[in-house]
């Protein structure tokens, strides 16, 4: 199954919202539900979707580093003078299309685009999420530390964080 990537369009929301809550039913990903879920995709991103036969099957993003991103505030605290730092985030492949490489091409996307705009690449993964960790490890990612994500009412989990090695 070769998938196209193509930037996302407000018209693809829907779509993604139907997948979320799939995705969220098969792995609990994202860990704060889908009640909100509109919310998810109203953030200040450049983000892609990946198609399979026409059909819209992953999404992913790429946002300016917050310090509310937990492989942000990790990194910065090791490396404050390092200012440039991009996130991937709000990856997501349909359960069907899994193992077929959609999320590596996706992955793929967004580091061209950090190379291209020549920010460091960061990114995090909860504990739980091995498929996840992974898909980073086998991609080449250094793992930089260990941490704790937080959400909701005192909610919280164990998260590896991720750089990706480009600019190592």
């Amino acid at each position: 199954m070769m998938a196209t990537i193509r930037p996302r369009e407000d018209s693809d929301i829907p779509t993604c919202l139907r997948i979320l809550d799939a995705v969220y039913k098969s792995t609990g990903y994202p860990v704060g539900g889908v009640n909100n879920s509109v919310s998810f995709f109203t953030k200040n991103e450049t983000a892609w979707v990946a198609e399979v036969n026409g059909m819209v099957v992953g999404h992913i993003s790429l946002t300016k580093a917050s310090s509310e991103n937990v492989a942000v505030a990790l990194w910065k605290q090791r490396y404050p003078e390092d200012i440039d730092i991009a996130v991937l985030g709000r990856l997501f492949v349909h359960p069907e299309s899994r193992r077929g490489g959609v999320a590596s091409r996706l992955i793929e996307t967004v580091i061209e685009e950090s190379r291209r705009t020549g920010q460091r690449l960061l990114l995090f993964a909860l504990v739980k999420d091995q498929d996840a960790i992974r898909l980073y490890r086998r991609m080449g990612w250094n793992h930089f530390g260990s941490t704790i994500f937080r959400w909701g009412n005192n909610n919280e989990m164990a998260a590896e964080c991720f750089a990706n090695p480009v600019f190592l």
